[in-house]
């Protein structure tokens, strides 16, 4: 008997946690007032390009991701998500500037219950196949900010409405300085000879 109530209140207590877990939405578009644009590529608000994405939250020690969409990947089923999960981008992520999830889908944020405050960064990468942020040459990171989150079961779902301009530039492959260096050095070297 003794048995059975203490599986009874673990199962409880279990559905509890996982009723009270916070989540999120990965959707930049809400808020009052609507932001007029929050994703630029060379500080130009993009509206032809689409975009990887990646929703990191801040545990207390770093920033670790809780949702990656990539353009290569089927797209995915709408739903709610335990992090860290890579899906594919349910159409387009990024549109006249702004940054959204098509899917809808939820995010939970571990360790985070419903009603908290929880700090972001989206980074965002150009390239189809590019499966990470440090694998590509045009790239952005936003800075930190917060944003609460809410229970899975609540209507309208938080999203990152506080999310800050998130400009994606070219970083240039090393080899590019290493060109330049030897041009450097070799108008120095044929400079001293006259």
């Amino acid at each position: 008997m003794k048995k059975s109530i203490l599986t009874a209140l673990a199962f409880a207590g279990a559905s509890l946690y996982s009723y009270g877990q916070g989540a999120i939405t990965f959707d930049s578009t809400e808020g009052t007032p609507p932001p007029a644009y929050n994703v630029t590529i060379n500080s130009v608000v993009d509206s032809t390009q689409d975009i990887n994405a990646e929703l990191l939250y801040y545990n207390g020690t770093s920033f670790v991701p809780l949702v990656t969409l990539l353009l290569d990947n089927a797209n995915q089923t709408p739903g709610t998500y335990a992090s860290p999960v890579t899906l594919g981008a349910a159409g387009d992520v990024s549109d006249f500037g702004l940054l959204y999830d098509a899917s809808g889908s939820l995010y939970q944020v571990p360790s985070n219950p419903a009603n908290t405050v929880v700090t972001f960064e989206v980074e965002g990468w150009l390239g189809n196949g590019i499966d990470s942020y440090a694998a590509a040459t045009t790239k952005g990171v936003t800075a930190s900010f917060t944003d609460a989150v809410t229970s899975t079961s609540s209507f309208p779902n938080a999203n990152i409405d506080n999310m800050p301009v998130l400009n994606l530039t070219s970083v240039p492959e090393p080899a590019t300085f290493a060109l330049a260096g030897l041009g450097l050095a070799s108008l120095l070297a044929f400079r001293r000879r006259s």
